[in-house]
């Protein structure tokens, strides 16, 4: 049994689309758009290097264009060399939360920061830190948030 080329394509783009939910790196997925780019042109011409050279174009623009567009990656200041990505944890640093769960010296408390709820200490030690108070996050210890009050 010989497959056609239009299966062939159809099992490429669902080949890549598998590999990139397993990987979520943002680059397969450009493949799976060229390969059913590629079935499309197949319904017009029977040309397999056409199909091939289409697949090509398409999955190296996107990547190379839309990646660029979709993923920003940090420079530093002087352009010279990478800086690191934030990670969502790291992205709390400096936000404006409020405490969903009284923080105090024995317990940790609950915060919500940008829609999501962490657990939670103060910076000063010692204190209590009411529910409903606004905190903003200094830091992180673990996997709690180190918040202080804002006055």
């Amino acid at each position: 049994m010989i497959l056609s080329i239009k299966v062939i394509w159809i099992l490429v783009a669902i080949a890549f689309a598998v590999i990139e939910a397993a990987t979520l790196s943002l680059t397969m997925i450009w493949f799976t758009i060229g390969a059913f780019c590629a079935l499309i042109v197949s319904y017009i011409t029977d040309s397999i290097p056409i199909q091939i050279v289409v697949f090509a174009l398409v999955s190296f623009s996107l990547l190379f264009v839309a990646t660029k567009k979709l993923i920003k990656i940090d420079k530093d200041k002087d352009n010279t060399h990478w800086a690191s990505v934030d990670t969502n944890i790291d992205a709390v640093i400096g936000k404006k939360g409020f405490v969903v769960r009284e923080i105090t010296p024995k317990e940790v408390g609950i915060v919500k920061v940008k829609g999501e709820e962490w657990t939670a200490i103060s910076l000063n030690e010692g204190e209590v830190i009411r529910k409903g108070v606004e905190v903003e996050v200094k830091s992180i210890e673990g996997v709690k948030l180190v918040v202080e009050k804002i006055k």
